[in-house]
């Protein structure tokens, strides 16, 4: 759980109360594959109310340059260093849905489940990033 500010709610409302909720769907027998389930909800005051589902996809390709030093991000994919996963990349694809209806245009709703994905996926590079460097 965190208390989030929303860039369209003036500083005179504070924050909004958060809390995610990651479980893991899907793991492919061989491990070259996996999904995460990230759903999100806010607290109106009287109960949590769902707001966000993000549904991302890992999988494994091989690397044709394989075994480098450095962790390396090309666009959504993530190359390990160091121990099994050396000279391997990982795929990840993310879907989001918003689950409540907004008071915008479309537009901008749009950019809403925009940045909600890329911000998942900011975290998502950070934590692999962290593993590569452990």
């Amino acid at each position: 759980e965190y208390v989030g500010r929303l860039w369209f709610l003036s500083d005179n409302q504070g924050g909004i109360k958060f809390r995610e909720t990651v479980r893991v769907i899907s793991v492919a027998d061989d491990g070259n594959f996996s999904a995460v389930e990230c759903n999100t909800q806010y607290h109106n005051g009287s109960k949590w109310v769902d707001c966000s589902k993000i549904i991302c996809r890992f999988s494994s390709i091989p690397s044709i340059r394989g075994g480098g030093d450095e962790t390396s991000l090309s666009g959504n994919e993530l190359s390990p260093r160091g121990g099994e996963g050396e000279g391997m990349k990982v795929s990840m694809n993310l879907d989001c849905e918003l689950l409540v209806w907004l008071p915008l245009p479309k537009a901008a709703t749009k950019a809403v489940t925009k940045k909600i994905s890329s911000v998942f996926e900011n975290v998502a590079i950070n934590f692999f990033e962290e593993l590569a460097t452990n």
